[in-house]
This record gives structure tokens, sequence and C-alpha cells, in this order.
């Protein structure tokens, strides 16, 4: 689980724990969010990167699990090369 993620889970508890009435645990909770989110960089080690080549350069599913590699084209080329195997 990346920053996002634990920023945007942090953030669906706080605002369950404000509409329960909970205001003065919502509010730490979204005390920490904003130190998290203060200290939150882009290219931090908890972003996804490329099983293959390990670039972060990548896209991503709505739930941060990379799909496709802008740098080495993963998993598109890995495919390709199985599609054009000879069979056993």
């Amino acid at each position: 689980m990346n920053k996002r993620q634990i920023i945007a889970s942090l953030n669906n508890i706080a605002n369950s724990l404000d509409n329960s009435g909970f205001f003065k645990e919502a509010t730490s909770i979204t005390n920490l969010m904003k130190r998290l989110a203060k200290n939150y960089d882009d290219d931090s080690i908890d972003e996804e990167v490329c099983p293959r080549c390990k670039s972060p350069d990548i896209e991503t599913d709505k739930n941060g699990n990379p799909t496709e590699c802008n740098n080495c084209r993963w998993p598109l080329e890995e495919d390709e090369d199985r599609d054009t195997e000879e069979p056993r």
C-alpha cells in the first residue's frame, strides 16, 4: 500500500468517525493525514515501479497497481513474445 492509498483510507476513516459524532478522533486522523500529505513526495519509495525495468514511469489501475510501463512497455511486449512462441 503506498502513501496515496494510506491517505485515502485515513480520509474514509476520518469521514466515518465524523459522521458518527467522534469529532475529536476524526480531527486527530485528519491531522495525521495532513502530516503525511505534507511529507508526500511523488518520487517516494512507496510509489509503484515497473516489475521488469523498475522504472517509476508506469500507468496504474485505480488501486495503484502497475498495469503498463511507459519505459519498457511491460506487459505488452512480454505478452507479444508469448503470442509468437511456438507451441510445445
